[in-house]
């Protein structure tokens, strides 16, 4: 399994250092998939999240100068020797192990969930196989996730069918703006 992490531009500073439940973001996101799969994380620097490998986290470098998200998916394809891998956005951190697990049980790569007709681009699963076609697809100037989608011919799985292990869709909760982090850091969602 593999995070990555961006920019946080939509938030102001790197929200993945936000206090959450008396821990950084990116700590407590880690912390509940550590224990239940291997987790990678992949950073342009990881150096202030070292912390990390006492959670359970293998720190990945992305050795690329400009930031795209699929700088991240060709590090983690490049350098985990896993067949498939499970990409999740380092901002959610409130996704359940167990839709994550059903998730990748249910659906072949490449898949990623959608929904209300939204597709959440970065939680998605891929192979191996598909290596070559992240590399092709950003050599062709590609970095949006959706697009690499419709290259890939990625399966969308609506959340519907996994809204059984989590009916309040915590799982797909984005903390994208300081409004979005201040309403989560404030609820009761666990």
């Amino acid at each position: 399994m593999v995070l990555a992490g961006g920019k946080s531009s939509r938030f102001g500073s790197n929200k993945l250092w936000a206090p959450l439940r008396g821990e950084q973001l990116l700590s407590f996101l880690v912390r509940r998939l550590a224990s239940n799969f291997p987790t990678f994380v992949v950073f342009k620097n990881p150096a202030p999240f070292y912390h990390l490998r006492a959670l359970g986290a293998e720190l990945l470098v992305e050795p690329f100068d400009d930031y795209s998200p699929l700088y991240g998916l060709l590090t983690g394809l490049r350098q985990v020797k896993a067949g498939q891998l499970l990409f999740l956005p380092g901002d959610a951190p409130f996704v359940r192990p167990s839709i994550l697990e059903l998730f990748t049980k249910l659906f072949p790569p490449p898949a990623v969930v959608k929904e209300n007709g939204r597709l959440h681009s970065l939680f998605t699963l891929l192979s191996k196989e598909h290596l070559p076609a992240v590399e092709e697809a950003l050599k062709k100037g590609i970095h949006r996730l959706s697009e690499l989608h419709r290259l890939l011919g990625s399966r969308e799985v609506p959340f519907t069918l996994l809204k059984p292990l989590d009916y309040g869709g915590v799982s797909l909760l984005n903390l994208n703006r300081v409004g979005d982090y201040l309403e989560a850091a404030s609820s009761g969602i666990n």
